[in-house]
């Protein structure tokens, strides 16, 4: 993989950086994969495009894992999808 990182006004400088596994996207499946691999040994690269990780069950979203949810005082307490 290569990474381009700024040097300069006009100029974009190259870092070759080697993985055995390279996960695009930071959302739950590619958090997990990453984590997975990481603890059976692989070098992993995770590379992601927002400031959050969790996709949409992050704080950014807040679409969470259950989906439905009571909160921010919604009065539906007993909201959920799923079992």
């Amino acid at each position: 993989m290569i990474r381009e990182s700024e040097k300069g006004a006009r100029g974009f400088g190259q870092e070759i950086i080697s993985a055995g596994l390279v996960v695009t996207g930071g959302g739950l499946s590619g958090v997990c994969c990453a984590i997975t691999a990481a603890r059976q040994g692989l070098n992993v690269v995770l590379v992601q495009d927002r400031s959050v990780l969790g996709g949409n069950s992050s704080s950014e979203v807040r679409l969470w894992v259950l989906g439905a949810t009571s909160h921010m005082g919604n009065n539906n307490r007993w909201a959920r999808e799923g079992v």
